[in-house]
């Protein structure tokens, strides 16, 4: 078998995506996912067409699917929660994510059709009660709090 890693960084990530990004208080839900493609570590997750179901794209934004590092791994190799699985998802609190736009800290957030969370409001829906606690540039890792 060949070996899994065989290089370690001097020390690890600050933040990762779908990271916890505090031990503030925090609601997380338990969903499961309906996705055929599974849903990724740190992107929205919308309603399902089950009550306790999530979906990677849909109308009705239900929160931030969290990373999980006991995960299944799937078969691509993407960390993500394949469909059928249970995901934490998280309704309230601070979450670290990928903006697809440049974010700056204080401003509200969005969500595209496709689950990304964006600071542009153009042609996107508005996650309620959620503003960037950190500025990044488009593809950075950036702070979500969830109200």
């Amino acid at each position: 078998m060949p070996p899994v890693q065989t290089s370690y960084p001097g020390r690890p990530a600050a933040a990762y995506e779908g990271m916890a990004a505090d031990q503030g208080p925090a609601t997380i839900v338990s969903r499961t996912v309906e996705t055929p493609e599974g849903v990724g570590f740190g992107r929205a997750a919308f309603q399902g067409a089950r009550d306790e179901g999530i979906a990677a794209a849909g109308a009705v934004f239900r929160g931030i699917v969290l990373a999980d590092r006991n995960a299944r791994p799937s078969p691509t190799g993407a960390d993500l929660f394949a469909k059928g699985e249970t995901a934490p998802v998280m309704v309230r609190g601070a979450v670290w994510v990928v903006t697809a736009s440049a974010a700056s800290a204080g401003s509200p957030a969005y969500v595209t059709a496709a689950g990304a969370v964006t600071a542009s409001a153009s042609g996107n829906a508005p996650i309620p009660g959620a503003l960037f606690d950190t500025s990044a540039p488009a593809g950075g890792l950036v702070r979500l709090r969830l109200n």
